[in-house]
């Protein structure tokens, strides 16, 4: 069974990253990947600020004709951009991206964190980016 909290942590951490290396293209995708896996984890509000972050950057993205993230992850018309999006990254190459930065996925965590906590947290360190 797919553990869906430790890929939005994932993704999420991978986006913080691209953040910092000034990647926006990057960091929207790995968002839009960690919102998704947040979809599916039951953090619903953590798959909405990802889609605000994209969309803080990225205005007239395909995320934005939706009230939320999860309306357009149900989407029939939209799954094609999900699967394309899941293929650009597949989880098992986002975690050896991170196991080669020698970041492990328990040090997401702080002590007594729920991964719904430690993507906010991350995810405010993934402001807007310019083109």
């Amino acid at each position: 069974m797919r553990d869906f909290e430790t890929e939005m942590l994932v993704y999420v951490r991978l986006a913080e990253l691209a953040a910092r290396k000034s990647q926006p293209i990057g960091r929207d995708r790995f968002l839009l990947l960690a919102g998704v896996a947040a979809c599916r984890a039951g953090w619903p509000e953590v798959a909405d600020q990802c889609r605000r972050l994209v969309l803080e950057h990225n205005p007239k993205h395909l995320v934005g004709r939706y009230a939320s993230l999860a309306d357009a992850v149900r989407d029939n018309q939209a799954e094609p951009f999900f699967r394309r999006l899941e293929r650009f990254c597949p989880f098992e190459r986002a975690e050896y991206l991170l196991s080669e930065l020698g970041i492990r996925v328990p040090d997401l965590r702080l002590a007594d964190e729920t991964a719904g906590d430690a993507a906010a947290r991350m995810l405010r360190s993934c402001g807007p980016q310019t083109r």
